[in-house]
């Protein structure tokens, strides 16, 4: 069929980065349609940790069995479970030796409505990191190209920090930063002391908590309270729900993509959107199986597989969670907020300019001691403060790390699931190793003592769950971080990765894939703030193409 392009631009996901693409094209004054494949949350009764209501939690845990994979994560039970998928009609399957767990939102507005908003920015050690051991690709990107996307989303999310001027950390465009509470100080003081090149800051992030009893029906953790928001406020943005995009078409001669086709997830109709351009920000897994889906007899293998990179190097943060007391730390059962901002961040210290590691890369810490919400008569420790460390690891790009298509297995609409088959290997391993040792030396150098959670608070009803967690971070398995990365990755070669510098798929540039899959590596950071600086930056080099390209009709060719 011939037809004329409706959209500029169709945008797949609604979350953290296909918010900012919409946001920065429709500003742009281009058109934008965003498909979600899930529903609009309406009513501020949905929303946030005031929502969570333990009886409803534990009825879901214990008699129902669709969300087995996503109640292993602890944002589940503290904010919502309506913000976490339905595992049976969104199956993916593993090697029976290689567990994923694969946490995934489906509504407009995405993850960001359980989003913790730590937002630490990159720096050159992890962008250029091979040059120093030489494991895997550089970037070919660096801080510089990304730190006016940085400084705007900063701005726009509110984003708390200290100016420390440290080559590990950039510092940002950031409000004044957030107190350290009691505890923190003595542990910053007793660590620092003794480690010079240890650094305990107050952690970058957004200053949120979700209070629907105040009224607040999003707040600016949620791409509807900003990214959103500016983006429909254009006029220029329109949003479809229940939209699941299965793939992406293509104009006669294979090498521009013409629009998406997509499902309704309500009705089961099929429907085809034509765009001049499709950006692809459906969250790292699903973006990668987008790209598997859409292959024909000119993209065999899927689009952007001709490098044979497409589906392999999936990444994801190692993380252990490490819970301890501090006995000559007063605490009078006062608790201070954990939120993003208040909380404390220790950034990588290990093989900077050099490799003097047994290990390569590096790791970094994020905690917070006097903010675990506890009532008093629950503590077994009474009178002491409470704390925990969460060492995040970077993983290596593996190319037996990788996403393919299940043949047998299907959604609930009748599409192909990823199979997932990622494991923890040797360098990993070797990192997290050292993450975990480093954790335990500074928790008793500043006088703690380490102790499991259930043993730290009496919970009698919800022990069985509690212990379950527990188990899970003492070594998480990958995807249970949530910081998946891969699969897409970035190059400046089109023989040896599935997008240029600028995001765009090689074989057709109109398609741009900006969200975790584009990244050669993973880094030790919380990767939200880098992937949405990735996609302001896409967007406004679509932008330039999209002003001086003229509209134009297309053959849209049917599926071979």
């Amino acid at each position: 069929m011939k037809a004329r392009y409706v959209w500029d631009v169709v945008v797949i996901g609604s979350g953290a980065n296909g918010s900012v693409a919409a946001m920065e094209l429709a500003e742009r004054g281009h058109s934008v349609l965003v498909l979600e494949a899930g529903p609009e949350r309406p009513g501020f009764g949905d929303y946030g940790r005031p929502a969570f209501n333990l009886a409803r939690q534990l009825q879901r845990h214990y008699l129902t069995h669709r969300q087995e994979s996503q109640k292993r994560h602890p944002t589940y039970w503290t904010t919502n479970p309506n913000f976490f998928i339905d595992d049976l009609q969104n199956p993916y399957t593993t090697p029976g030796d290689a567990p994923f767990c694969w946490i995934r939102g489906r509504q407009v507005g995405g993850r960001t409505l359980a989003w913790d908003g730590v937002t630490p920015r990159f720096s050159e050690h992890e962008f250029k990191a091979a040059r120093l051991d030489s494991f895997g690709p550089e970037w070919p990107i660096g801080h510089a190209d990304l730190a006016p996307h940085y400084s705007e989303i900063e701005r726009l999310l509110g984003v708390h920090g200290s100016t420390e001027g440290l080559d590990a950390l950039p510092d940002g465009a950031f409000l004044a930063p957030r107190p350290l509470s009691p505890g923190e100080l003595v542990f910053k003081q007793r660590v620092e002391g003794k480690h010079r090149e240890r650094r305990v800051l107050p952690s970058r992030g957004i200053r949120a908590s979700r209070r629907p009893d105040k009224g607040e029906r999003h707040t600016r953790l949620s791409a509807q309270a900003t990214t959103l928001a500016r983006a429909l406020d254009t006029g220029r943005t329109q949003i479809r729900a229940n939209s699941m995009a299965l793939r992406i078409l293509y104009g006669a001669d294979g090498k521009q993509a013409s629009g998406v086709e997509l499902i309704d997830t309500v009705t089961r109709e099929k429907h085809a959107v034509l765009a001049r351009s499709v950006f692809v920000c459906g969250s790292t897994i699903e973006s990668v199986r987008l790209l598997l889906s859409s292959g024909d007899s000119q993209h065999p293998g899927g689009l952007g597989a001709s490098s044979g990179a497409l589906g392999h190097y999936l990444m994801d943060h190692q993380a252990t969670n490490t819970y301890f007391y501090m006995p000559d730390v007063p605490d009078h059962g006062k608790s201070y907020e954990l939120l993003g901002s208040d909380s404390l961040l220790i950034p990588r210290y290990q093989n900077l300019g050099s490799q003097t590691q047994g290990h390569l890369r590096g790791f970094g810490f994020w905690g917070g001691i006097q903010r675990m919400a506890f009532p008093h008569l629950m503590r077994r420790h009474k009178g002491m403060a409470l704390g925990f460390l969460c060492a995040r690891s970077e993983a290596l790009p593996h190319y037996e790390n990788r996403i393919t298509l299940d043949p047998e297995v299907k959604d609930a609409w009748g599409h192909p699931v990823p199979h997932i088959a990622c494991r923890w290997r040797g360098e990993d391993l070797k990192i997290a190793d050292a993450a975990q040792q480093d954790c335990l030396e500074m928790i008793e150098l500043a006088g703690g003592r380490v102790e499991n959670l259930i043993d730290l608070v009496h919970m009698p009803v919800v022990g069985g769950i509690v212990r379950k967690m527990q188990s899970d971070w003492l070594r998480s398995p990958p995807g249970l971080f949530v910081h998946e990365v891969g699969g897409a990755r970035m190059g400046s070669r089109p023989d040896d990765s599935v997008v240029n510098p600028f995001c765009q798929v090689w074989e057709a540039p109109n398609v741009f894939v900006t969200d975790g899959a584009c990244w050669p590596t993973s880094g030790w950071q919380n990767p939200t703030l880098t992937e949405m600086a990735i996609t302001a930056r896409a967007a406004l080099h679509a932008s330039r193409i999209l002003a001086t390209s003229a509209r134009f009709e297309a053959d849209v060719q049917p599926r071979s």
